[in-house]
């Protein structure tokens, strides 16, 4: 199973570069960038300097919305970057908070999702793209740069039947969160109903630290209803001590318990979800000693 690590976005711009530039050394399969309105810096400058920075790791773009940003700009930024990687990117997409969009006008249907995945792979394949869908028109529109890997591998974020639906009719894999059987189990029957070769699950846990942000992250994902549903329950019946052995790891002990548990499972992908740039050393010590 490979193991990546998202930056921290609490972290300074600065204090991730002297992270980026000792990244290859962690010995993590890969550096996630996520794209979240609350870093303390911009997704795709901070994804430039991972590609500048490493040599070795894939780089893992979002979640990004193409509500957001328009799939025509998420392609060209992905093509440059995978121009500037040697061929390490791969991106992941999602619809993105409800609240925050509403909140910038840029709210949309929810096709808009997989017409965007289509439109992304179609550009960076250097295709003459052409969409009439519910949110995107575009008509014969074409980039200058395409990447360098001949299928960009994207995934789609999701916490519920409908996106993992999506995920396995368009994308090249779920990007889901906790280590829960049930939604384990649910997120590999959507696997299994995907046409493409490599369909790939990956989960996020959190190594969340100090003691009361460990409880926010693990009670707000507790909060979460569809992924509650997934994990064949509703909204308040489990326990912290339960919701908190699915969402995080505090240890060696613990994150040991976690891989063993992904490994049974079938995930391909541990993705490490951290708050403070001090505990990145900190990880990458608990993933040696593994």
């Amino acid at each position: 199973m490979r193991i990546g690590v998202e930056l921290a976005v609490k972290a300074t711009v600065n204090e991730l570069v002297e992270h980026l530039k000792l990244y290859d050394s962690y010995g993590f399969d890969r550096v996630w960038v996520p794209d979240s309105n609350i870093s303390l810096w911009e997704m795709w400058t901070v994804a430039t300097l991972a590609a500048t920075h490493t040599k070795r790791v894939r780089i893992g773009i979002g979640v990004s919305s193409p509500y957001q940003r328009s799939p025509a700009v998420i392609a060209h930024a992905a093509a440059t970057l995978d121009q500037l990687s040697g061929g390490r990117i791969d991106l992941t997409l999602g619809r993105g908070g409800r609240g925050f969009l509403q909140s910038i006008g840029a709210d949309g249907d929810d096709a808009g999702v997989e017409e965007a995945i289509a439109i992304v792979k179609g550009l960076l394949k250097g295709e003459k793209v052409t969409m009439k869908g519910k949110t995107f028109t575009f008509e014969d529109v074409t980039l200058r740069s395409t990447a360098v890997q001949k299928d960009v591998p994207i995934y789609v974020a999701s916490t519920s039947d409908l996106w993992m639906e999506v995920a396995s009719k368009y994308a090249d894999g779920i990007h889901t969160y906790t280590s829960n059987p049930s939604l384990i189990s649910r997120t590999k029957q959507w696997a299994s109903a995907s046409r493409k070769g490599g369909f790939s699950i990956i989960t996020t846990l959190g190594y969340v630290e100090p003691e009361e942000v460990r409880v926010w992250w693990v009670t707000n994902f507790g909060r979460n209803y569809n992924l509650q549903q997934l994990c064949g329950r509703k909204v308040g019946q489990a326990s912290y001590e339960e919701l908190a052995d699915e969402l995080v790891f505090t240890d060696r002990y613990t994150l040991l318990n976690q891989v063993d548990r992904l490994e049974r499972l079938g995930v391909d992908e541990l993705m490490i979800a951290y708050r403070r740039p001090e505990d990145l050393p900190v990880i990458a010590e608990l993933v040696r000693s593994i």
